[in-house]
Formats: C-alpha cells, sequence, structure tokens
C-alpha cells in the first residue's frame, strides 16, 4: 500500500511585503478528552472546598488546609482551562516582513505578539528542543503550549515557535522563511 505525504498543518500566505504562517495548535484528543472530564472534577472541587469555610464544625487548621488547597487547586485549574481551550481553538502566527519577524500565540482571537528586528534574527533553522525535566519549558512543549520545531537566535536567546508542526514541515517552512529574508535583503536569517 502506497502511504500519501501528509498535508501541510501551516497555512502559508505571502505578499509583496511580507509572509504568514498560521499554525494551528495540534489535536491531542487524548488530552482534550482527559482534561475535559478532569475539569468537570475540579468545577466540583472549586463549589465544594469553600462551602467547609462557612460549616461552624471546621476548625481554624481545616479551614487554613482549605484556603492553601484551593489556592492551588485553582492555580492548576486555570492551567487546564488554558491548555484545553489551546488544544481546541489555539494557533501561532508567524510573520515575516521587511523589518521584523513576529510571533502571535493566538486563542479565540485573543493574543499576545512579539515581534523581532530582523537585524537581531540570526540561524533561523529547524531544530527539535532537547527536553529537560528540570525545566518548566519541556513540560508547556509536552502539553503543546510552548516551544517548538522552529527556532532562531536573538540576541544570545533562542526563540523556538512551531509547536504543532512536524519536524519535516518546520524544516520547509523555515526554508521558505529564509528565502524570503533573502529576497528582502536580509541573508543573516
Amino acid at each position: 500500500m502506497l502511504v500519501q505525504p501528509k498535508k501541510p498543518r501551516a497555512t502559508v500566505v505571502e505578499d509583496a511585503l511580507s509572509i504568514t504562517a498560521t499554525i494551528p495548535s495540534r489535536k491531542h484528543w487524548f488530552l482534550i478528552l482527559f482534561l475535559g472530564a478532569w475539569l468537570c472534577g475540579w468545577f466540583v472541587g472549586e463549589i465544594m472546598v469553600p462551602l467547609t469555610f462557612f460549616d461552624e464544625r471546621s476548625g481554624a487548621p481545616v479551614r487554613l488546609f482549605s484556603i492553601t488547597w484551593l489556592a492551588a487547586w485553582t492555580i492548576g485549574g486555570v492551567a487546564a482551562i488554558y491548555t484545553f481551550a489551546w488544544s481546541l481553538a489555539g494557533r501561532e502566527i508567524v510573520t515575516l516582513d521587511q523589518s521584523c519577524l513576529s510571533i502571535k500565540k493566538e486563542l479565540f482571537r485573543i493574543g499576545r505578539l512579539k515581534e523581532y528586528a530582523l537585524e537581531h534574527v540570526t540561524n533561523l533553522r529547524a531544530a527539535p528542543a532537547p527536553y529537560n525535566p528540570r525545566d518548566p519549558r519541556s513540560a508547556l512543549q509536552f502539553w503543546g503550549v510552548g516551544g517548538g520545531l522552529a527556532a532562531f537566535d536573538y540576541g544570545s536567546a533562542t526563540v523556538r515557535f512551531g509547536a504543532a508542526l512536524e519536524e519535516g514541515e518546520a524544516g520547509a517552512l523555515v526554508t521558505t522563511f529564509k528565502e524570503r529574508a533573502r529576497k528582502s535583503g536580509h541573508s543573516a536569517v
């Protein structure tokens, strides 16, 4: 049986002034289903634990534990909600124009845009990030929220994007961006 090539995840649009790649988040269906079910339980805990504050039988140690537990539970829930929503509707928008490379991580059309001046962007490449269990960024990569297989150096920092890309597609996208940068006169990219 002949295996058909996989279609690219990224949509690339090029015009006279810029090139833009829109990369939808990877759909980890097990993660989406698991987090959806976990969030139902999380919601119950988020409602029920504050009720112990009003129980007259609860002493100060129980209330202190409940407050501490609820704070940690709430932080974990917010992270789970973000990961769940990102898995369903997140996307990265990477744009290269004549003066900068910009990356916007967008969720429901709301996001944060980071712009990088092209004169400081060097060594644009496809490069898998090494896994480091002590680095929180590695955990974000596992959940599909951070990192990526495309990278560039910006001063002394390494910036990564394309978390949902396969290695082959990251390489093809990097090649396309490099060709566009060379046409714009930025050979260091």
